[in-house]
């Protein structure tokens, strides 16, 4: 893209001037290749600033509290948190429902987990009952957030998935990308 300015800054009026009577003197910018490698800086794609503003979006939520069929800021049930983050940061429709995104997206395996994928439990019943999105994959394990319905802590919170909790009832990974 770079290249593509410095051409039209630089280049274009080059050609008008020399098809002109009269010549301009026109200063033309030349860099070296290790100049444009060194000013090149990796440019984000569209999936990572997706996965990243769902991350960020899901932080501003911690706090609000579980309800049962939830789908708002006013409560949340896990799929239902799942399902509007999804939606308000990515404009991303997944499933309303757990089985529903355990069944799509594709499989990723846990340690190849990035922010925005969606981890699957087996929580209250046999098979998928709880979804949680991934903030993070890092030294400190796989961080994610969801809402939590049992226990000390309800409502949106972040967890590791080291907590022998979670660890045990782990289905696996959902990527939507």
């Amino acid at each position: 893209m770079r290249n593509i300015i410095l051409l039209y800054l630089f280049i274009v009026p080059l050609l008008f001037a020399q098809e002109s009577e009269t010549s301009v003197p026109v200063a033309v910018a030349v860099q070296t290749s290790a100049e444009i490698e060194e000013d090149a800086s990796p440019e984000l794609d569209i999936e990572t600033l997706l996965r990243s503003r769902i991350a960020e979006l899901s932080r501003e939520y911690l706090g609000v509290p579980y309800k049962a069929a939830g789908v708002s800021p006013e409560g949340f049930d896990c799929s239902g948190f799942v399902y509007f983050i999804y939606r308000e940061a990515a404009g991303m429709d997944v499933s309303r429902s757990t089985t529903g995104i355990w069944t799509s997206g594709k499989n990723v395996s846990l340690n190849q987990v990035r922010p925005g994928d969606i981890l699957v439990f087996t929580t209250v019943r046999a098979g998928a009952s709880h979804a949680g999105i991934v903030l993070e994959n890092g030294s400190s394990g796989v961080i994610f957030i969801h809402a939590a319905s049992q226990g000390s802590e309800t409502g949106i919170i972040i967890s590791n998935m080291n907590e022998s909790y979670y660890k045990a009832r782990f289905m696996g990974a959902r990527n939507y990308f």
